[in-house]
């Protein structure tokens, strides 16, 4: 699979002891709570921090160190990421080893970059070197052309949390007008952001606005028209027209209609600036059936420009994806374990039951 992460290996990291995974173009973890879907998408989630030199304050807002090595730095003293990413049939490889360090932080043991020229020739990897706190990528990405093409990628990874829907979350919040080329991860600039589309002189962001509302019509009929307003200089608040002209807040839309919003509005973004790999935690959570059915609909859509994985343990939302896009996350031992269902078992039961039926029997296991 060209232009694409292919392979993802992931050791000492919360509970992922040692997993391995090799992401399609859509991707959906499902498992219980407490397997691991989530740890998977927090390391990816670091990996694009680590290059903005954001290490240690990630470290730090995860509780230390010692709070995301596996079973603590004493069993577990270091952890390690190591991405493969494939553009027009290159490879290049990004690896970062992570050790425990005085003042509970974590220390680059090794940080590596890879390029092979094809996937016959032998790979050529330099280190970056090792005891830095922060990442060399910036350092050296202008005099290196491999570290220059491994950052890109690391930027491409983008990942979505839209939990917090409380009133004071960063959703409901006004947000700064200049803060809007592209949507944060925790949806605190969505006002902003989806103001700028709104306005925007290139028809690629006005089509990408006219399909988040119709999308959000389709979802929430009351609706009529989201509509991004300026309070001040300084501030730019999301309002909405409903379906009798009057205008309101996001204060007065529910937590399922507020996140559905900023999940459409992440997967309906204009495709020239679509990321090339997005994660999304939870989708379901809050969600109609109609609505995880239409959210789904447009991952697929978007896989064909950008890979997409999911983390869910909502059998209404697996049963829109095919058997190999789903990868099941148990926990045995302690540890997580990544599976891909066989197929000779699965095509037998899915003769007579649906994807989420058969998860719900425990054949292909991820059941509590």
């Amino acid at each position: 699979m060209s232009n694409s992460l292919m392979d993802v290996r992931i050791s000492g990291f919360g509970s992922l002891r040692d997993v391995h995974l090799q992401p399609g173009r859509l991707t959906v973890l499902v498992g219980a709570n407490g397997s691991g879907k989530s740890n998977v998408l927090r390391a990816l989630q670091m990996v694009p921090l680590m290059r903005t030199g954001s290490l240690q304050r990630f470290v730090g807002e995860a509780g230390g160190a010692a709070a995301l090595l596996h079973y603590g730095p004493k069993r577990t003293p270091m952890l390690s990421v190591r991405l493969e990413f494939c553009q027009a049939g290159k490879y290049n490889t990004y690896e970062a080893r992570l050790g425990f360090a005085a003042g509970d932080r974590l220390m680059y043991m090794d940080e590596l970059v890879g390029y092979q020229a094809s996937a016959s020739s032998p790979p050529r990897v330099t280190s970056l070197g090792a005891g830095h706190w922060e990442s060399e990528l910036t350092a050296q990405k202008d005099t290196d052309p491999t570290a220059r093409t491994v950052s890109y990628w690391l930027s491409q990874l983008t990942f979505f949390h839209f939990h917090d829907t409380s009133m004071t979350a960063a959703l409901r919040t006004h947000a700064r007008p200049d803060d809007d080329q592209f949507l944060r991860s925790n949806g605190s600039n969505l006002a902003a952001y989806l103001r700028r589309l709104a306005q925007s002189d290139e028809e690629d962001d006005r089509k990408a606005w006219r399909r988040i509302n119709q999308i959000v019509r389709r979802i929430a009929p009351a609706i009529k028209e989201l509509a991004p307003t300026v309070v001040n200089a300084s501030a730019v608040r999301l309002d909405w027209i409903d379906d009798q002209d009057e205008r309101f807040g996001t204060h007065q839309l529910s937590d399922g209609t507020l996140r559905t919003i900023a999940l459409v509005t992440a997967l309906a973004q204009p495709t020239r600036t679509l990321p090339r790999f997005m994660s999304i935690d939870e989708p379901e959570l809050g969600l109609h059936p109609a609505a995880i059915a239409l959210l789904a609909e447009l991952a697929r859509s978007i896989s064909r420009h950008t890979q997409v994985l999911f983390a869910t343990q909502s059998t209404e939302f697996l049963n829109h994806f095919q058997p190999d896009e789903v990868v099941v996350v148990d926990r045995v031992g302690g540890a997580s374990t990544l599976t891909r269902p066989e197929p000779d078992v699965l095509a037998q039961w899915l003769e007579d039951y649906s994807l989420a039926e058969v998860f719900d029997k425990g054949v292909i296991g991820g059941r509590p």
